[in-house]
């Protein structure tokens, strides 16, 4: 008994230097990014931007706008400066420094953090394919007249005009590894703007990066369409999404439960295609062939009270991934399983990375604070994945001891570790002169991450639509999603209720 307990120590040591080397290594190559020439050039919103000897140079206004924390900006002013121990600027000072940052600096350094991660890094793939998956969300703005002007927001027949909007809201798409937790491209972008077409721009912005790899698309139902489809068969993608009802019902219908359909993109098809490349691709290959699983399970809501009647759902899933490469409960356990990590994505950017709380209607800072937020997920999805590593090790242990459920890292405490430590953002700042004493400190962190985890309760299914409520919930940054729907007033029988829309 002892020696395996010793030989599991020695295991979890060892797991524990080489994940702090690696996420040294991420760091520093991060932060040479920063401070390359190219960055420096895309952070520019004029010529002298950037270019003369001052207080708060470019780094400092990315690290700010990464690490930010503090409900106001004079504390996140002192938090930064007394973190890295460089002279206190003024609010004033600070706000022309972060206003004069070009929003299109993040986007790049989200793309160059991935890029890194997948050259430098050993990274978790399944059977081979580096799961992706896609989905958009709508931010809530703060009411200034340009941000109201820039994005827009939900109108009707009474707001009929932008001006008239209470708050601005944008639509945000990110392209996130959900294996690994790095997100690859991120864009934000207006309120009316579709999330397919910033799909097909995350994809076009990784090509370089995805070439010559195995790679596999996640989507929901909003992305069942057959120009995507013949977009990832150009390009050597695999994709997977959930089909509505509605969609190439005929051919489904003769599926029982798992089966191939063969689609022609005649020139009718043809002409509603908006992208050129898959218009030319169907002239010379009109047939896609599709693989169409079907699913038919029940679930109870776990609710507080004794019993509820279960809920059948029925479900259609299409995808060209073949048989002998997954199985049918494989494909449904893919998606149930790995596309809800892109829901978990934005649940740890809006609520533990607080990435709705803004300190300024300006349109350059708004846009630069929700990057930052998401350039800060893929730097804590990288501790996280060696964290889970050290997790998993001692989870043969947990299983052997009795219990009840797996473990994981828990995200909250990692990312407030990241966020608030005095000592990560100071050696982080540095990181060339702090290089050993960043690796003790990364080493003291990893390992008591590790023993900050939370229970997974598989088979939890919570009532969305229609669930009464006594009081408005008070829990900021929860704003929307499956936890948070959009609530509507009772005014006969008191309370709220949740609603679809």
């Amino acid at each position: 008994m002892q020696k395996r307990s010793l030989v599991s120590f020695t295991m979890t040591k060892a797991c524990s230097i080489e994940a702090k080397r690696t996420i040294k290594n991420a760091l520093e190559n991060l932060m040479r990014t920063i401070n390359s020439k190219e960055i420096s050039s895309a952070a520019k919103t004029s010529v002298r931007g950037f270019t003369q000897p001052r207080k708060i140079t470019l780094q400092d206004v990315i690290l700010f706008y990464t690490f930010r924390h503090c409900e106001t900006t004079n504390k996140d002013i002192t938090s930064y400066f007394s973190k890295t121990e460089k002279p206190k600027v003024s609010k004033q000072a600070m706000f022309k420094a972060l206003n004069k940052t070009n929003p299109n600096v993040f986007p790049l350094l989200i793309h160059e953090f991935a890029e890194n991660f997948y050259e430098t890094q050993e990274y978790t793939t399944l059977d081979g394919w580096i799961v992706l998956a896609s989905d958009g969300t709508k931010m809530d703005l703060p009411p200034s007249e340009e941000l109201k002007e820039s994005f827009g927001g939900p109108l009707n027949h009474k707001i009929t005009e932008r001006s008239k909007l209470k708050k601005a809201q944008a639509n945000c798409s990110i392209l996130v590894d959900v294996l690994n937790h790095v997100v690859l491209d991120a864009a934000v972008k207006p309120y009316d703007v579709s999330e397919l077409p910033m799909l097909y721009e995350h994809l076009n912005n990784c090509r370089e990066l995805l070439k010559d790899k195995k790679v596999m698309l996640i989507c929901d139902r909003y992305y069942a369409s057959a120009e995507l489809f013949l977009y990832c068969k150009i390009h050597g993608y695999r994709l997977l999404v959930r089909s509505k009802s509605y969609v190439y019902k005929h051919q489904i219908s003769k599926i029982e439960r798992d089966g191939k359909i063969q689609l022609v993109i005649d020139q009718a098809w043809r002409r509603r295609l908006k992208r050129e490349e898959c218009r030319n691709y169907a002239v010379t290959d009109p047939l896609l062939d599709l693989r169409v699983v079907k699913n038919h399970y029940e679930y109870t809501l776990t609710e507080r009270v004794e019993h509820t009647e279960p809920l059948n759902v029925k479900a259609i899933y299409l995808t060209t991934l073949t048989p002998e490469e997954f199985k049918t409960d494989e494909i449904i356990s893919l998606y149930h399983v790995r596309r809800w990590d892109a829901e978990t994505a934005y649940f740890d950017l809006k609520s533990h990375l607080e990435a709705e709380r803004f300190n300024s209607g300006k349109y350059n800072i708004v846009v630069n604070e929700l990057y930052g937020k998401i350039l800060c997920y893929s730097i804590c999805g990288l501790i996280y994945n060696k964290v889970n590593e050290i997790v998993l090790e001692k989870r043969t242990e947990s299983v052997s001891s009795g219990n009840k459920y797996d473990y994981i890292p828990n995200m909250k405490y990692l990312c407030d570790t990241v966020r608030l430590e005095h000592k990560f953002l100071y050696y982080l700042a540095d990181i060339q002169t702090w290089s050993e004493e960043m690796e003790q400190y990364l080493t003291s962190m990893i390992n008591i991450c590790s023993k900050n985890t939370v229970p997974v309760r598989p088979g939890r299914h919570y009532k969305r639509w229609e669930r009464w409520m006594s009081t408005i919930p008070n829990v900021k940054f929860r704003i929307d999603g499956r936890r948070n729907p959009t609530i509507q007033k009772c005014f006969k029988g008191g309370g709220y209720i949740t609603a679809d829309h």
